[in-house]
């Protein structure tokens, strides 16, 4: 039971997506006994269910703030994948497949866009494709992300990290300022610092601390299709839909965005409208089946900047949350700010952005 191995915890984590397996791994290769908490299965909600491409789409519509944390995150995804398979066995698959951007009728391709991509450090190139403009972003890769949680749960056993599924919290317990641990289902945990890595939960999680963060669930659904090795080779995407090629011929046609609570149910429509633009992108799909279909919670947020640091009052409780579609391409970054704030230590990057205030200052 939890209570029984918390006494040995330094940290506890609530929520066992890739932002929690990849601080929980930093943090006990740094040393600290760490514990994960998940109210369902590790790694099963929106890292799971994404479609794991490792880049901001249409990365011109989003404040600097969120591309520091993608532009450090994509390039240490290489090394930390390579690391994983070494040493847990498991490949979660990183291909540097690349992405093409094709304009559409409601995404355009801005003219000063080669220019916007130099000023970051990105050598897109412009081309035609069937009469619509395109653009060509080398650096963006992509990873199995089932395979990757599996590979980072494999990980955190190697650590002695406890993971404990199907443990939800239901509060947290201060004296004066100072965290000292969280009520569950299964009983009170005690522990001092505490991060809540909750996903489009964690608003939920947090409200009794009065930090109210601007976090709310998206639902996107996806579907998966049945093709052959090597049909695609490269990620496509117009209009904020995509298709993503996986090395056994899978491919995964996404997604949607839509505001319905924290209902995961799929739809019809969704269905159609994705493979609608499945067989208009890459016509060969009209005679492949239809696997499978899901949905998964984002958690959404201001701009899509996340959360990350103290909860304010709460002394030893932090937070990473509300980084809508691109909490699996910002888990490095977000892991190593977190191991930086509880270590002590410079973090990488200005988190002054990510501050948990509220209401969220002006980028």
């Amino acid at each position: 039971m939890p209570g029984e191995t918390s006494a040995q915890t330094d940290v506890l984590l609530i929520g066992g997506g890739a932002i929690g397996l990849l601080s929980a791994i930093k943090l006990a290769e740094a040393g600290l006994r760490v514990t994960v908490l998940d109210q369902g299965h590790i790694g099963q909600e929106a890292s799971w269910a994404g479609g794991g491409i490792l880049s901001p789409l249409y990365p011109w519509h989003y404040p600097p703030a969120l591309l520091r944390l993608a532009l450090y995150s994509m390039q240490r995804y290489f090394s930390l994948t390579a690391t994983l398979l070494e040493q847990t066995g498991i490949d979660p698959e990183w291909i540097p497949s690349g992405l093409l951007i094709m304009e559409g009728e409601q995404e355009k391709i801005p003219y000063d866009v080669l220019a916007w991509g130099v000023a970051w450090g990105l050598n897109w190139r412009l081309g035609h494709s069937e009469g619509a403009q395109t653009l060509w972003c080398p650096e963006v890769a992509q990873v199995r992300n089932p395979r990757l949680l599996a590979a980072m749960a494999a990980r955190c056993r190697q650590l002695d990290i406890v993971l404990h599924e199907n443990t939800a919290v239901t509060g947290f317990r201060k004296r004066d300022e100072r965290l000292q641990g969280v009520e569950t289902t299964t009983g009170f945990i005690p522990a001092e610092l505490v991060i809540v890595t909750a996903g489009a939960w964690s608003r939920k999680l947090l409200d009794e601390t009065g930090s109210h963060l601007d976090v709310i669930p998206v639902r996107g659904q996806m579907l998966l299709l049945q093709s052959k090795p090597g049909t695609l080779d490269t990620i496509l995407m117009r209009d904020n839909h995509y298709l993503i090629p996986r090395r056994d011929g899978l491919i995964l046609a996404g997604s949607t965005s839509e505001l319905a609570g924290f209902d995961k149910s799929t739809t019809d429509e969704a269905r159609n409208e994705l493979l609608d633009f499945a067989t208009q992108v890459y016509p060969d799909l009209e005679r492949v089946p239809i696997l499978k279909q899901w949905s998964g919670l984002r958690p959404g947020s201001q701009d899509s900047i996340p959360y990350i640091g103290p909860v304010p009052g709460w002394e030893g409780l932090f937070v990473a949350a509300g980084h809508f579609r691109y909490g699996l391409t910002n888990a490095p970054a977000t892991a190593d700010i977190l191991v930086s704030l509880l270590m002590k230590t410079p973090p990488p990057l200005n988190i002054d952005p990510y501050a948990v205030l509220t209401p969220r200052p002006a980028q």
